[in-house]
């Protein structure tokens, strides 16, 4: 499916509508959604049509009527509530679906410590690789690469230590037994952001992650883009019929997506930080193109829009599968990983092997 501006702060892009026009209302009219800004009651509104959308994204405040909702959860259609910056507030789906027996399998495989543990290991193997892929292909077009293939072999190590680390005797600690794997995990990391800004031109003074709050616009980016992609894939689980709460690194907690971070690990690096360094590099976004509050750096209205077109873009990409060898967008591969994942918990494939690239 094609973009579509439909209006002013409605955006479909690839099937997914981005409601980002603060105080407007949204009401159901036949088979189409009507939008209309505040202010404007006698103003022409805006239609979307139903059949043209599979995931809403509301930014912001938005109202959705009960009719609306209704059809949404009818139509099977998650609804994505974030903040106008892009911080996940939660999700609205449907039923649970038909596919009760992964679940059952999901649950069982979060009790069985040796499965569970290596599926762990596999995410933040997929993480790393993918890092490590990244820093690799820029080191090859830069006369300064020094510090990138520094970081590559630090987290090559990292990788290498993983690949061999044997499961604790216990779990009973506050890690649940997976402090060796998060210690790895966060060592490769610190090594691929401590020089994520080689890779940026233009002066961005960026020196590592930050969080919560952004401190500087590339984490603001970089947030964003992260909380966009798990909410796509908290949609994609729900799709494959698994329970998005329950994961196996990311230790299950109220209203917290543990499965989708799990399975998003890998999927960051090639996804969000490719949008973040193509916008840049290209200079589609620029330092002005942020508001600081209370230190906190957001995009502005006109630049998230740019950022989305082009997140939604790389979404759709093509690429050859690196397991099946066809050529899928990164969107359809985030399915096939998470149904990897339902196969792997039912026991139809030995083993769970991460999504990487080279």
């Amino acid at each position: 499916m094609a973009n579509m501006l439909i209006s002013e702060g409605v955006e479909l892009l690839m099937a997914t509508l981005y409601l980002t026009e603060q105080y407007s209302f949204v009401r159901l009219e036949g088979e189409t959604l009507r939008l209309q800004k505040s202010g404007e009651r006698n103003g022409n509104p805006v239609r979307i049509p139903l059949n043209q959308i599979e995931q809403v994204m509301v930014l912001g405040d938005i109202t959705l009527s009960t009719a609306v909702m209704h059809e949404l959860m009818k139509r099977r259609i998650p609804i994505h509530y974030l903040s106008a910056w892009g911080a996940s507030y939660g999700s609205v789906l449907a039923d649970w679906g038909k596919n009760s027996l992964a679940r059952i399998a999901q649950y069982a495989l979060y009790h069985h410590r040796e499965r569970s543990f290596d599926v762990a290991r596999q995410c933040i193997l997929g993480k790393l690789h993918n890092m490590r892929t990244m820093l690799v292909r820029y080191a090859r077009e830069r006369d300064d690469a020094e510090p990138l293939n520094t970081a590559a072999q630090h987290i090559r190590r990292c990788i290498r230590e993983l690949r061999d680390l044997a499961m604790p005797e216990r779990n009973d600690d506050r890690m649940h037994g997976l402090g060796p794997l998060f210690g790895l995990e966060g060592s490769g990391s610190n090594a691929y952001f401590s020089v994520f800004g080689h890779l940026l031109k233009g002066e961005w003074n960026f020196t590592g992650r930050v969080k919560r709050p952004p401190t500087d616009p590339i984490n603001a980016m970089l947030s964003f883009g992260y909380s966009l992609l798990t909410n796509q894939v908290v949609s994609l689980i729900h799709a494959v019929g698994l329970d998005p709460g329950l994961g196996v690194l990311h230790q299950p907690g109220f209203g917290k997506p543990a499965l989708a971070l799990d399975l998003v690990e890998a999927f960051r690096p090639l996804i969000v930080d490719s949008v973040v360094l193509t916008l840049i590099n290209t200079g589609q976004i620029g330092p002005d193109d942020f508001s600081q509050e209370f230190s906190a750096y957001r995009l502005k209205d006109k630049p998230r829009k740019t950022f989305l077109e082009r997140y939604e873009a790389r979404l759709a990409e093509q690429i050859q599968h690196p397991i099946f060898g066809y050529r899928v967008s990164y969107r359809r591969c985030i399915e096939l990983q998470i149904r990897l994942f339902a196969k792997y918990a039912q026991g139809e494939i030995e083993r769970y092997v991460p999504f990487t690239v080279r």
